[in-house]
């Protein structure tokens, strides 16, 4: 680990560093106030986990359950991510350039994720509360039994989008191939154009938010006949 010549940034290495070791560079360098700059963490699964604050960059690629657990700190990766990204995040930010592997932001309670690129199957599955973005499409099972939150998928979606969703909505802009189990697509309010306009503001995604189909719960209930 390096300070750079600002003296507000660290560099880290993490080539021949074990996960063990580069959390707690990390950890050590959040607790003083500097924001880290990353390489070489491809092979590295459970990178900044469970981090309440500060702002991490990873150049090029990282590797799986990225982030797990955020609790607020900002995250962003340069290049592409593995899969269960954002896993059980409570707050913050993470920003993927690249594209993102299976399970995006599953069981995710708050916080955002927004994907540049593209996403695998089963994005927000078990979604709690957390706004995911995905700027490119996204596969199969969008959405699976979750209870809040927003899923936004600004291109096109596979199968089964909403299966078995109780609460909160997901957003396609482009085409999806079919919808799962007590899902249906129902108008778009001011407020979901509001809302999506403001998204796209803050993340630039170039997107008319009049343009999305909103799928939203047939039942609040729908285990219980």
């Amino acid at each position: 680990m390096t300070l750079s010549a600002e003296a507000s940034k660290v560099e880290i290495d993490a080539l021949k560093l074990s996960l063990e070791d580069v959390n707690a560079k990390i950890r050590e360098a959040v607790a003083k106030g500097l924001k880290v700059h990353l390489r070489n963490a491809c092979h590295i699964h459970g990178l900044a986990a469970g981090l309440r604050s500060g702002e991490i960059i990873v150049e090029g690629d990282a590797g799986d359950y990225l982030a797990m657990l955020n609790s607020g700190a900002k995250v962003i990766v340069e290049g592409n991510v593995g899969d269960y990204v954002a896993d059980g995040a409570w707050s913050g930010e993470v920003i993927v350039k690249g594209c993102v592997g299976y399970g995006a932001c599953m069981y995710a309670y708050g916080g955002v994720l927004v994907v540049y690129g593209d996403a695998g199957d089963a994005v927000g599955q078990i979604l709690k509360g957390a706004t995911v973005i995905v700027n490119g499409c996204a596969g199969d099972s969008i959405g699976l039994y979750m209870v809040g939150g927003d899923i936004i998928i600004v291109g096109d979606a596979g199968k089964l989008v909403g299966d078995w969703m109780i609460r909160g909505c997901i957003y396609v802009g482009g085409n999806y191939d079919s919808l799962g189990n007590n899902a249906k697509e129902t108008e778009l309010t001011s407020e979901d154009v509001n809302k999506l306009s403001n998204l796209f503001s803050k993340y630039d995604v170039k997107a008319d938010p009049l343009k999305f189909k909103k799928i939203v719960p047939v039942s609040l209930r729908p285990f219980y006949g």
